[in-house]
């Protein structure tokens, strides 16, 4: 696994992204498209006017863990990995994607995108359409009425997510971080301390001790460049559960 961006790295390549200046994501073959739509799971519910619009205008995005990228103006549907999104001051993550969720309903409605900074705890893979598509398409009332009922789920995770920075320590956060990403993509996590580190805001020696506690506990296991979970249960009751 390559090494990950220090986080001074990440909020310098953050600042230097804007919509304008990203290069756009690779064309997706419309087979490809297709097999997107079914292979995640609320993609396939969602109206047929918006699946028609992922197989005809779709772009495929990958990133391995720990490459930070600067989000677009556009809604994404995550076919595997965990996708943090934290906010441009960097003081919270705002949310995080595992395999089958969505993203970037807001970014239909700001009258002025203001990027989120994306930081992949395991390597990721998303398809995206461009927001006002789908705005124009269904229409501003639908694109509120989804946006609606996913906005009060992410403020609290906002404010669960300052909360738990200002008073759990590291041991018991890094806990509840390794058990998020159990949660959307099993027991075996590709992914490593630095990057636990990156997400939390804390030095990764810190983290580095957390980690060999619950290996002790038996609660995880290391393996080169993995995070396996070996007791969910352990795991749990030493998380701080936030």
């Amino acid at each position: 696994m390559p090494s990950p961006f220090t986080l001074g790295q990440c909020r310098r390549m953050f600042d230097a992204s804007s919509p304008a200046s990203a290069p756009l994501a690779q064309p997706v073959r419309i087979d490809d498209r297709a097999q997107a739509v079914l292979d995640h799971p609320v993609l396939r519910l969602m109206p047929d006017e918006v699946q028609d619009l992922i197989r005809d205008r779709g772009q495929s995005r990958s990133l391995q863990a720990g490459e930070c990228a600067a989000g677009r103006a556009a809604i994404g549907f995550v076919l595997e990995g965990a996708l943090g999104a934290f906010d441009r001051k960097n003081i919270a993550c705002v949310g995080l994607h595992g395999r089958g969720s969505m993203f970037g309903w807001e970014t239909s409605l700001a009258s002025a995108f203001v990027p989120v900074r994306f930081l992949p705890m395991l390597d990721t893979r998303w398809i995206e359409a461009p927001a006002e598509d789908l705005a124009d398409l269904m229409g501003q009332a639908w694109v509120e009425h989804v946006f609606a009922r996913h906005a009060l789920d992410r403020l609290a995770r906002v404010q669960a997510e300052a909360a738990c920075n200002a008073v759990h320590q590291v041991p018991h956060r890094t806990a509840n971080w390794v058990l998020r990403l159990y949660q959307v993509a099993g027991p075996e996590l590709r992914t490593t301390q630095a990057i636990l580190a990156q997400a939390m805001g804390v030095q990764r020696t810190s983290v580095n001790a957390a980690v060999k506690a619950l290996e002790r506990d038996g609660a995880v296991r290391l393996s080169r460049g993995r995070l396996i979970v070996t007791d969910p249960a352990r795991l749990e009751r030493f998380a701080c559960g936030c």
